[in-house]
């Protein structure tokens, strides 16, 4: 064999392990792109529980939430579902939107089918409370402000029998 066929054969493996290092940039720039997207998704959700945790909590702000986004006739009803005053229901509410985004931001971030697995026990138990039920139903900002497929994903759980 001579120079130049050794040649042509080194070139060929270095053009060869010049792809698989591209590929393999490519698979990592992917991975990076979306952990950054995950990372980023799960920031905004805090923030937003954040507002809720404060509106929750504070009732000056949440006499302005409620005043501002026209919600006291909802809050009359979820008082009255609940034997509450609407202060308390608003209150209560803005606590189940708390709960609802954080069940978003786990769901949007499964890895595993345990992940999956424990995310269903708890929507099993804790959105059949008939409280959180009514504001998962009713809530202004619980389905409507989701992603459809997490509330298609409670949807689908909650259609069947517990622990089902």
């Amino acid at each position: 064999m001579d120079w130049s066929a050794i040649g042509a054969i080194g070139e060929i493996l270095g053009a060869i392990a010049v792809a698989l290092t591209l590929g393999y940039f490519a698979i990592q720039f992917r991975a990076a792109k979306d952990a950054t997207a995950d990372a980023n998704r799960l920031e905004r959700a805090r923030g937003v529980r954040e507002i809720m945790l404060a509106t929750s909590t504070n009732d000056k702000f949440r006499e302005t939430i409620t005043k501002g986004l026209q919600l006291s006739s909802y809050y009359e009803d979820l008082g009255n579902q609940l034997d509450m005053s609407p202060e308390q229901a608003s209150s209560f509410d803005w606590a189940m939107l708390y709960w609802f985004w954080l069940h978003w931001g786990q769901h949007a971030s499964e890895t595993s089918e345990a992940d999956v697995n424990e995310l269903t026990n708890v929507i099993n138990v804790f959105y059949r409370n008939p409280g959180v039920r009514f504001c998962w139903e009713n809530s202004p900002w619980a389905k409507p402000a989701l992603e459809s497929d997490f509330v298609e994903f409670v949807d689908n759980i909650l259609a069947k029998e517990p622990n089902s």
